[in-house]
């Protein structure tokens, strides 16, 4: 009896929290599934729902606005602020990791510094960027008609030329701190005798952050882009809350278009179906992803 008592204890310990995810995570996602294949108003009741099949998926891809909105997801939101965020972020790293920062003290000072955009909320870091973007009355406009580098201030989010670098500037000072921390942290892992016996052989600097420094940042340098691009890929707020997916729909990304249709046009189905093919093409990201870095590190095994 003792030993059926312990066979079964794992789990009597694991079912409470197996039911919450079923309850929080399978069940939503099982029946956003199915609700990609039916017709739903938010005003309407589950059982109001009309089967319509794969007819969600074929007015999605038959939209020319979501072809525009998957670039703008794939090229401006995320692989573009990525990019950015992990040269930066290097970058800073590397300079708070520098014996000059450490010969004046500063490093505590510098690491706190950094972190202060990643202490707001991104709600609040959009509000700010926003009144600094303001063209009558924001910081920036006032110091560029002040100096007169422009005669007047400019919409930066609200016209085409620029609602773009504007978005991925708010995106990039937002971001970038969790970036610097976790290089900052490879950057420790690696051992000081590599660099000691690089300095023996007469390695420059150069010599030594392309043969060290980034070999032994590989594995970081591989999990920050794929949590990065995960992160940015589906997210909603900064796009929405800066332009709102405008000027028209010129900065319109698949997360906006999911709540617009769900939401604004009070297609619940065609939602669904938005929200199916942005999982399924975060996953095959992932996938090809990996596939080439471990490739890449059995190639270098």
């Amino acid at each position: 009896m003792a030993s059926r008592s312990a066979r079964r204890q794992p789990y009597a310990l694991t079912t409470p929290a197996l039911i919450v995810i079923g309850v929080l995570f399978v069940f939503p996602s099982v029946y956003n599934v199915v609700l990609a294949f039916q017709k739903l108003s938010p005003y309407d009741t589950p059982g109001d729902a009309k089967w319509v099949g794969f007819d969600n998926f074929k007015a999605i891809f038959s939209d020319p606005q979501i072809g525009s909105a998957t670039l703008n997801t794939a090229f401006w939101l995320t692989a573009l602020t990525v990019a950015i965020r992990l040269v930066l972020g290097l970058g800073l790293a590397l300079l708070l990791q520098s014996q000059v920062l450490a010969r004046w003290r500063l490093r505590g000072v510098g690491r706190t510094l950094v972190l202060v955009p990643w202490m707001l909320p991104p709600v609040v870091a959009v509000a700010c960027w926003k009144s600094i973007f303001d063209a009558n009355t924001g910081v920036l406009n006032q110091f560029l008609v002040s100096t007169h580098i422009m005669s007047k201030g400019v919409p930066f989010l609200a016209q085409t030329s620029t609602a773009w670098w504007s978005v991925i500037a708010i995106i990039v000072w937002r971001e970038l701190p969790f970036v610097v921390i976790v290089m900052m942290a490879g950057l420790q892992s690696i051992p000081k005798e590599q660099y000691e016996a690089a300095a023996i052989d007469s390695a420059g600097r150069w010599q030594s952050f392309l043969h060290i420094t980034l070999p032994n940042l590989r594995p970081v340098i591989v999990v920050v882009v794929l949590m990065t691009v995960i992160q940015t890929f589906n997210n909603f707020v900064y796009v929405w809350l800066s332009t709102g997916g405008g000027p028209g729909t010129y900065t319109q990304v698949l997360a906006t278009q999911l709540y617009s249709a769900a939401f604004v046009a009070n297609d619940l189905g065609q939602g669904a179906a938005i929200g199916i093919v942005m999982t399924a093409t975060m996953a095959v990201f992932a996938l090809i992803y990996l596939r080439v870095t471990s490739d890449r590190e059995g190639r270098s095994a």
